[in-house]
């Protein structure tokens, strides 16, 4: 008998190992009924759930695959390629300034760095403070500040982080020597800016510094380092974009054990773009020499002075005064230098051009001339008394001549300077022909069209847009009625009226070129560093045609007789015709007799090739100041530029 057989005393059958038995099934109840289909029931597998299981198992394996390779593979390669490659990014040179005939501005000169590569850096906090120590006894930086530094970095990130500024050459060479026993640290020779002449210069070029946190995060997208170098102010954060270049990397190859294998090509730093600037650099250099000749005996430091082609718009030099040396930011400024930067009275940070606000005082009387002869108020041969004196009820308005100019015409008014043909002409005069004049509300609008109130749009940062009163104004602000004697002091540039010596400079401007008024601009042309012009600048015209051109004449007959006759008599023998206006304006209600000294002109009068604009703060009379300053600048002028053009593609 077969041993898979077995016999009880109800049934007989054959097993096979599908359906064996175990020994506690033989024990069951007999009367279970055919066992073997119950046993074959109870492990009969469910192949619809198996194989929807299988199925969505090879579509999440699937799906990860997928994310792996499709969504994260560059990401991941990038890291399969950082753990073989190691990148020190160098620094790429920023562009050079230039000026209209190609003369260097601003360029760069070599400067060791100690820099910190936070993911070399040693585990061992023992072995890095020793380095740290080391390199406090080379670079002359105390410990602690080294320290607080390091402490601060991403010890993943594989971007170096200037730890030592302006290192000197024989320290710097002392740790390229023992490079090996500073693992985590190095020494670069890193590009930064060479102001030429940077007192003459600072507030155009601007300086540059080491990035911020929130300048990076600003430009995460923009190829700048933690170490890196960007424009803080000025031409240098004007155009950033066009003088960054784009940094290159120094690429090693190391094995599976982190030792060096081999050196790979380098990827060379692209030098950013040139700017070639409208500024003329020996007409700069003049400003500033005439300037400092004339304000040095009398002790005064504070000055703006602008001057623009005005038949173009552009900046030929700006200059305010007292400047700063930009290089002590491109080194690495120290703390007690910022601090007496920022703590020095005469704020040399300011540029008093295009941010400084100042009455102008009688340099708007040629531009009130015109708008009294376009809208009828006076015609060219006028006449009005300037007796010195104007009396409203208990008030008393003087002239600057309290015994008076006699009859005066336009010509005379702007010569001589006459504040009382300007009361007259701006609020009128009960006892007289003009009884009411222009008013308060069109000697705002004619302000306004004059450009003052807004900015220019002069290619700086931070232009101030000066201040336009009304009587609206002055309800909404100072909650006071708008009298006629605001509307005297407004007519002769005082009171609340606040303008920038550019804007005066761009009426000047206007003037001279016929009624033009040009937008200022002080970038010619980008430059690439193989010497193509990337973008060149044209002369915008801000507005124009809203002049008359025989009221324009008159006028600029008027200023020429400033200078022949009037309050600009001493530049009548120079060797080339001028024409301008002298202004003196109070600004302290404490003290009248402090005055900002003014003037403003433009050269030759037939033909003007330059608009000039000297403000001298708290000098004065403005022919006490402003004048002998730009009789320094003509000399110069007559001497080196008479009658020369500009370089090609700059305009005339």
């Amino acid at each position: 008998m077969s041993p898979f057989e077995i016999k009880t005393g109800f049934n007989s059958r054959k097993l096979d190992s599908r359906g064996a038995l175990s020994f506690d099934e033989i024990l069951l109840d007999v009367k279970t009924e055919d066992p073997d289909r119950v046993e074959g029931e109870r492990y009969m597998p469910n192949y619809r759930l198996l194989a929807a299981m299988v199925l969505l198992s090879v579509c999440a394996l699937f799906a990860r695959i997928y994310f792996l390779q499709a969504m994260k593979g560059q990401d991941y390669r990038a890291i399969a390629e950082g753990n073989k490659l190691r990148n020190q990014y160098v620094l790429a040179p920023r562009g050079l300034m230039l000026d209209r005939n190609g003369k260097v501005i601003t360029s760069n000169t070599p400067s060791f760095e100690v820099v910190v590569l936070p993911n070399k850096l040693p585990e061992d906090q023992a072995d890095l403070t020793r380095k740290l120590a080391e390199i406090s006894y080379l670079s002359g930086v105390p410990q602690e500040d080294l320290s607080a530094i390091v402490a601060r970095l991403d010890r993943k990130s594989p971007f170096p982080y200037t730890l030592v500024e302006n290192l000197p050459k024989d320290p710097a060479l002392v740790m390229i020597s023992r490079a090996a026993e500073f693992h985590g640290f190095a020494v670069q020779d890193n590009p930064i800016r060479d102001y030429k002449d940077p007192l003459v210069f600072a507030h155009v070029t601007g300086y540059t510094g080491k990035i911020t946190a929130a300048e990076l995060a600003e430009r995460r997208d923009q190829d700048y380092l933690l170490n890196d170098y960007i424009g803080k102010s000025g031409l240098e954060i004007q155009y950033e974009g066009d003088l960054k270049g784009i940094p290159g990397s120094l690429q090693t190859e190391i094995d599976a054990q982190g030792d060096f294998s081999k050196t790979l090509p380098d990827v060379r730093a692209v030098p950013g773009n040139n700017l070639r600037l409208n500024i003329d650099y020996g007409l700069q250099k003049a400003m500033y020499e005439a300037a400092m000749k004339v304000m040095g005996p009398r002790n005064v430091r504070k000055a703006a002075l602008v001057a623009t082609d005005p038949q173009t718009g552009q900046v030929l030099g700006l200059l305010s005064l007292p400047g700063y040396d930009g290089n002590m930011f491109a080194r690495g400024i120290r703390s007690g230098e910022f601090a007496g930067l920022m703590e020095d009275e005469d704020v040399p940070m300011l540029n008093r051009v295009t941010s400084g606000t100042y009455p102008p005082g009688s340099t708007v009387k040629p531009m009130l001339g015109i708008a009294a002869l376009t809208e009828g108020i006076v015609r060219p041969n006028t006449q009005i008394l300037d007796d010195g004196v104007i009396r409203v009820g208990s008030y008393t308005y003087y002239g600057y001549n309290r015994s008076g100019l006699g009859l005066v015409d336009i010509y005379g008014a702007i010569a001589r300077s006459s504040d009382i043909y300007f009361y007259m002409i701006g609020g009128g005069r009960a006892k007289s022909d003009i009884k009411e004049g222009l008013g308060p509300t069109r000697l705002a609008e004619w302000y306004r069209k004059f450009g003052f109130g807004s900015p220019l749009g002069i290619d700086l940062p931070s232009e101030k847009p000066g201040l336009v009163p009304d009587p609206e104004w002055k309800k909404r602000v100072k909650s006071e009625p708008w009298y006629l004697g605001n509307t005297y002091h407004y007519s002769i540039g005082q009171g609340d009226l606040l303008t920038t010596p550019l804007q005066i400079n761009s009426v000047t401007a206007t003037i001279a070129n016929g009624g033009r008024l040009m937008r200022p601009y002080l970038l010619g042309e980008v430059i690439d560093p193989a010497g193509n012009t990337v973008r060149k600048v044209e002369p915008q015209a801000m507005s124009q045609d809203f002049l008359d051109a025989a009221n324009i004449r008159v006028v600029q007959d008027a200023m020429r007789q400033t200078v022949t006759l009037g309050s600009g008599r001493s530049l009548a023998a120079m060797p080339l015709e001028i024409s301008g206006k002298t202004g003196t304006s109070q600004f302290d209600a404490r003290d009248l007799y402090l005055t900002h000294s003014w003037f403003t002109s433009y050269a030759p009068s037939a033909n003007p090739q330059i608009a000039l604009t000297v403000l001298v703060e708290a000098a004065g009379e403005g022919s006490e100041v402003a004048v002998p300053i730009t009789k320094e600048i003509y000399s110069w002028w007559a001497a080196n530029r008479m009658g020369s053009q500009a370089p090609p593609g700059l305009g005339t």
